[in-house]
């Protein structure tokens, strides 16, 4: 009798699988109007490597974050200034020089955490620029453009450790 109790618990157990709390998923990156206004100016591919950079900085930082299952952060780029021409910008004028065309980067953000049930748990926004064009000289494209995504990554996930350590 025991042993088909057992069997019976083991069986329910591995049946119905609970929601087990898991790292939180970043959702695709996507684009605000004024970024995407300039994606010809910049090039095709530049907008997804600035996804690219975005995706990879979040999921650096909230790797270690374990929020309630099926959790997703929706990140936008609502625009980004690069601090260098882009390859697309350098081919449309030939007045541009890589070495000697530089100018303040930077981005603005925005991003919203969900739960499993498609409430909105939080929002988060930030933006920077260089705050002075010398400060630009030692950059390649988009050096501020990326330095925004890690500070706004970090800041996401210091909120989220301190709301995993609450459980709120």
């Amino acid at each position: 009798m025991l042993r088909h109790m057992i069997a019976g618990l083991a069986v329910s157990l591995f049946a119905f699988p609970a929601l087990a709390d898991e790292p939180v998923t970043i959702a695709e990156i996507r684009f605000g109007e004024d970024l995407l206004d300039k994606a010809d100016e910049y090039g095709p591919r530049e907008l997804d490597r600035l996804a690219q950079s975005l995706h990879e900085d979040l999921s650096n930082a909230l790797s270690e974050i374990i929020l309630a299952d099926g959790t997703v952060l929706s990140a936008r780029i609502l625009d980004a200034t690069p601090n260098r021409p882009t390859f697309e910008q350098l081919t449309d004028r030939p007045g541009l020089s890589y070495t000697r065309s530089y100018g303040r980067g930077g981005a603005r953000l925005e991003a919203e955490l969900i739960s499993a049930q498609g409430e909105v748990i939080e929002t988060y926004s930030y933006s920077w620029r260089t705050p002075r064009l010398e400060d630009a000289r030692a950059t390649s494209t988009w050096t501020d453009a990326e330095r925004t995504f890690r500070r706004f990554a970090h800041r996401i996930a210091n909120d989220l450790e301190a709301y995993e350590h609450t459980g709120s």
